[in-house]
């Protein structure tokens, strides 16, 4: 989402969570009047991109101000907003995870930059923690083309495409431009200057997609974690048949409402990885992948220890398939 001046110019992003609170950079509240949160002035909130809407406004909660280096203050570079604005559709509020560490691993950044004021994504690496403040976190481009991270970027969530959450908040960019070089505040860094956001950055569980009838299931089962999934990925590509393809051929033996939704890569390891992740994701994903398995390759050794793993760390129980 972008956050705005009184007369709609561009300040900057924010970060919407499901409770009306939304994260942004300090000094994005305070460009819009230079004292900002202290004389309790209001920002206005829209989505980009779309039909034009009214927006709406936020205003900084109590307590909710940690003005960063680059301002002479001691935190984070973090305002916390509470608004009644309700979004429009297609605009999901964020779900956060913590970064932990910064392991060079790609992530991406969605911003508004001057000349792209509806957005621009800009794909970069978690490069390791330092710069301006202890607990940042130094992002640098991955790729030679593409967007750099820029005035507009500030507040804009930093999303991790495998673990699916919004993992940091965009703080600063070096000012050599050359250089795509940007720093973050990692969302448990956020958490620990405003602790009630500690709840929701704590890592969900993982569950089931669409609940079962309740006919069928009492609850909601468990699902292989992240570490488990990139282990069972792991365990596939040592068969001969899904390392020679990167996973194609199991993918197609697949069902058309799970092959579908599943993510590409290059990568063969990221691609295995999407083929867990998409069964993972579907109520009946692990007896497809299993039976795909099976049908590719149910004899070697290789394939009997994917297998022997898959009862280890997703067993069938778990799986959600209907009785």
């Amino acid at each position: 989402m972008r956050v705005l001046t009184a007369g709609g110019g561009v300040l900057g992003a924010g970060i919407l969570l499901a409770s009306g609170t939304v994260l942004t950079c300090a000094h994005v509240v305070s460009a819009d009047g230079g004292r900002g949160a202290e004389a309790g002035r209001s920002v206005r909130l829209d989505a980009p991109g779309g039909p034009r809407g009214p927006g709406g406004t936020a205003d900084v909660v109590p307590g909710g101000w940690f003005p960063g280096p680059l301002a002479g203050g001691t935190g984070g570079d973090l305002a916390v907003l509470r608004t009644d604005w309700v979004p429009p559709d297609g605009l999901a509020p964020a779900r956060l995870g913590p970064c932990g560490e910064p392991d060079r691993r790609e992530v991406q950044v969605y911003g508004h930059p001057a000349g792209a004021v509806d957005g621009l994504w800009a794909t970069v690496r978690l490069a390791g923690r330092g710069g301006p403040h202890r607990e940042w976190v130094q992002l640098e481009g991955s790729q030679p083309q593409g967007a750099r991270i820029e005035h507009g970027f500030s507040g804009a969530g930093v999303w991790d495409p495998v673990a699916r959450r919004v993992i940091g908040m965009v703080t600063a960019a070096y000012t050599d431009r050359q250089a795509k070089v940007a720093w973050m505040l990692p969302t448990e860094a956020a958490a620990r200057l405003w602790p009630a956001l500690a709840p929701l950055v704590a890592p969900p569980d993982r569950f089931a997609g669409p609940a079962l009838p309740a006919q069928r299931t009492a609850h909601r089962v468990r699902l292989p974690s992240d570490r488990d999934q990139f282990a069972l990925a792991d365990a596939l590509l040592r068969v001969d048949q899904v390392e020679e393809d990167g996973a194609a051929a199991l993918r197609r033996l697949l069902p058309p409402g799970i092959r579908g939704a599943i993510r590409t890569s290059s990568r063969p390891r990221l691609q295995v990885f999407y083929v867990v992740q998409g069964c993972v994701d579907h109520r009946d994903g692990r007896r497809a992948l299993v039976d795909a398995l099976r049908l590719l390759d149910d004899e070697s050794a290789p394939a009997r220890r994917a297998l022997e793993l898959f009862d280890e760390l997703w067993p069938a129980a778990a799986g959600g398939e209907a009785p």
